[in-house]
């Protein structure tokens, strides 16, 4: 992604406009939620997503990899958030953020996944997380070459939608 520099004012709300585009290239549209967050003389603003930095999803995670002894992935629709197998915070490649973007589903399919520099190998099932708001990202549970390690990725997505209050 190219830098891109605009000089923008501040109404007398506090307001500033994020040129067009921008949020085109960064695929934000009207209604997406911004996480704000500041140092000594910077402003940042990221996409913010439900699944992000939750607790209760991250311990209902590991509850699961430590008694089942599965591998996982949680993805939002820009990189891992996490995982017992590959890097948080590796970004998702093109081929991946498509099938988020596009709330896949994917039931015991056999091959090698690439996150950044690590592979993944093996049978795995991917779900869509989905909010009031749209699709938040995918979760991905590899598993044996059977119907069980597809329950186990639905069991997780549906709880991890109660857990984000969906119902």
């Amino acid at each position: 992604m190219k830098n891109v520099n605009f000089v923008k004012n501040i109404d007398n709300l506090g307001r500033i406009v994020i040129p067009m585009d921008i949020r085109r290239q960064l695929q934000i549209n009207t209604g997406d939620v911004l996480s704000i967050t500041c140092n000594d003389k910077d402003i940042t603003l990221t996409k913010y997503s439900n699944l992000d930095n939750n607790y209760k999803i991250n311990e209902i995670l590991k509850l699961f990899i430590e008694v089942f002894n599965i591998k996982v992935i949680l993805m939002n629709k820009e990189c891992v958030i996490y995982s017992n197998v590959v890097n948080i915070g590796t970004k998702l490649n093109n081929a991946l953020k498509d099938l988020v973007k596009n709330g896949s589903s994917i039931k015991l399919q056999s091959s090698e996944m690439i996150f950044g520099e690590n592979k993944v190998k093996g049978v795995y099932n991917m779900l869509p997380i989905i909010t009031n708001e749209g699709i938040e990202g995918s979760l991905i549970v590899f598993g044996d070459n059977n119907e069980k390690g597809y329950q186990m990725c639905t069991v997780l997505n549906k709880m991890i939608m109660l857990e984000l209050n969906i119902s």
